[in-house]
């Protein structure tokens, strides 16, 4: 009996180990997308935060530096704030400013096109 119970427990211990480590796995994933910042991805940074309407810099906490860069593609379901609709289905910059907003999500994101680093436009978060 003693043993079928140090078997049980043993069961619900590993399991709840493994799922631990997928979670961590996941978490690691995620930041896949974002890339490691070398001078070209931090002039894309300054230079689209030069381009930022005055409105938009007055609700984002920090400056440029504290902005994470990535690249994604950009899709017709993310384009609400964008007015130039020739950059569907093109990789651009994907820039995450984080604001001074107490609701979730508290950050910004604009994009910004690959080689030009123009300002494109904004995403709405929910």
């Amino acid at each position: 009996m003693k043993k079928v119970l140090l078997l049980v427990f043993s069961m619900f211990l590993l399991f709840g180990l493994c799922a631990c480590s997928n979670q961590n796995g996941q978490a690691s994933n995620n930041d896949q997308n974002t890339l490691e910042l070398d001078s070209k991805h931090e002039d894309v940074r300054e230079v689209v935060w030069s381009q930022l309407p005055a409105q938009q810099k007055e609700s984002i906490k920090g400056t440029w530096k504290d902005a994470k860069v990535s690249k994604i593609t950009l899709e017709k379901n993310m384009m609400s704030g964008v007015k130039d609709k020739s950059y569907e289905g093109k990789e651009v910059y994907r820039i995450m400013l984080p604001t001074d907003g107490k609701s979730e999500p508290n950050f910004t994101v604009v994009f910004a096109d690959l080689n030009t680093f123009d300002y494109i436009g904004y995403a709405l978060v929910q």
